[in-house]
């Protein structure tokens, strides 16, 4: 098959080139909005008189017919075409004649591609904030259902304080809310038209941007040709906030491997999202955590790569970023998937609240409350905190709790000390001790549930907008009979 390119190369392509430069088994995925591209840029060629209203309506049919034999695989995807835009372009003709030929004028697949890639992006985004919003719905029913469980918090991997289990939990609705936000803002940057910078100095023809920027629903024009074939900023954020969703994911699938083991036995996941051993008869291995876990690295080594395929490149377009497509397809993929059945095992975790308590009873979680009670009392806090460190010394020692010392035995640290220590430092006080608007006493805990139900409510009314902003196939086919 003739290149779409021929002319100045005579000689046929060698077959091993043609298989190593196509990149069709990556971009046809692009095809709708490769699709929604060219009738949107073929209306602007209609305005600007090279095409007429007869052409712009065969083009259109035409197009859909492409479209569903696509879709439908009647198309065979094949080294016979270089990429998805060549494809378009050769199937239409057989179905329109010459008359597809017209289509280019005034584009390049330079700025093309970009235009697809912003198209898919801003799709995959809204795919994406849903997901995590969902995720989060479930977080907030867990922690709503499961309020009054308390755990040990811990640092260093040490037990510290006690926590409420919900107020854990919020934590991570936290991490995954920056995280929406993040993608919010990414949507904002996909959001530039970039047709009619052509192959890097703008397109030869005086295309109406305005129209193209209202056909394909874009908020912004881009401002610069040479910018906008080598601009993948875009891409690299989109990645970035895909590597911190991840990164969180990692976090969190990380505590519950965690808690989920025999020695810790805080939780049971669903026998539905584990497998066994092929030598061991006992295990029952936490598997979607793990390849959650490790994939996280794939993603962030996802950013790595885009980078990278960025840092060394002159200006405008270069071959190189080919590649980019491979790779945010894949992490955009991988980042969904994970998000999903995380989300699901997540929903199914059974808290073993007996396990849990028995936990709270060892490692002194109390002794910062006791150093506040003692300070509260009058005493320094460096001076309170040597004196509990020793209490806890002793209680070590003799392989006895905070609780086993008599009144008696603890005046002989402090004369602060009175009978109302004891009812103080229970792990319940500790919790409730935690007033401040941003800790872990059960009133804010409950707030903060409340809180970030409107939030999510509100992010979804915020996302179900950003559908306004993507084009409709079905409009653009239809465009000939409205303009």
């Amino acid at each position: 098959m003739e290149k779409i390119w021929k002319g100045r190369i005579n000689k046929d392509t060698n077959s091993n080139v043609e298989k190593f430069t196509s990149s069709l088994n990556v971009d046809k995925s692009l095809y709708m909005y490769d699709v929604m591209g060219t009738i949107a840029h073929v209306a602007g060629l209609k305005k600007i008189g090279i095409i007429t209203d007869n052409e712009l309506k065969k083009i259109s049919k035409g197009l859909k017919e492409v479209t569903k034999k696509i879709k439908s695989e009647e198309i065979l995807v094949s080294d016979q075409y270089e990429d998805i835009h060549s494809l378009i372009e050769y199937e239409l003709e057989k179905v329109i004649g010459e008359l597809a030929k017209k289509i280019h004028t005034g584009r390049s697949r330079n700025d093309q591609i970009v235009l697809d890639e912003k198209l898919f992006a801003k799709d995959a985004i809204i795919n994406t904030i849903d997901k995590v919003l969902s995720l989060q719905e479930n977080i907030i029913k867990i922690a709503q259902k499961e309020i009054d469980i308390i755990i040990p918090a811990y640092t260093h991997m040490q037990k510290a304080q006690p926590v409420l289990l919900s107020h854990y939990l919020l934590s991570f609705f936290e991490k995954f809310n920056r995280n929406v936000r993040s993608l919010f803002r990414n949507f904002e940057d996909c959001d530039y038209l970039p047709l009619g910078a052509a192959a890097c100095t703008g397109s030869g023809y005086e295309l109406d941007r305005k129209l193209l920027k209202k056909l394909l629903k874009f908020k912004n024009t881009d401002s610069n040709s040479m910018d906008i074939v080598g601009n993948r900023d875009f891409i690299m954020d989109f990645i970035y906030s895909l590597s911190k969703i991840m990164l969180n994911l990692s976090r969190f699938c990380e505590d519950l491997i965690m808690f989920n083991t025999n020695e810790f036995s805080f939780i049971e996941i669903d026998e539905a999202f584990c497998t066994g051993s092929s030598i061991m008869p006992q295990k029952k291995n936490p598997d979607i955590l793990e390849l959650i876990r490790g994939k996280s690295s794939l993603i962030i080594g996802s950013l790595m790569q885009s980078m990278i395929l960025m840092k060394g490149l002159p200006s405008t377009y270069n071959r190189d970023l080919q590649e980019d497509k491979k790779i945010m397809f894949g992490a955009y993929q991988e980042t969904i998937d994970s998000i999903e059945i995380f989300s699901q095992l997540l929903k199914k975790i059974k808290f073993n609240k007996a396990r849990i308590k028995e936990s709270l009873s060892r490692g002194f979680l109390e002794a910062t409350d006791i150093a506040d009670y003692l300070v509260k009392k009058g005493e320094s806090f460096r001076k309170s905190y040597n004196i509990v460190g020793k209490i806890v010394k002793n209680c070590v020692d003799n392989n006895i709790s905070f609780g086993d010392l008599t009144i008696e035995e603890l005046k002989n640290y402090s004369s602060y000390f009175s009978s109302d220590i004891y009812e103080m430092v229970k792990i319940e006080s500790c919790i409730s001790n935690r007033k401040v608007d941003c800790g872990t006493s059960k009133k804010n805990v409950l707030e903060k549930i409340e809180s970030g139900k409107k939030i999510v409510n509100k992010l979804y009314s915020k996302q179900k907008r950003l559908f306004e902003q993507i084009p409709e196939l079905n409009f653009l086919f239809n465009l000939h009979k409205t303009i």
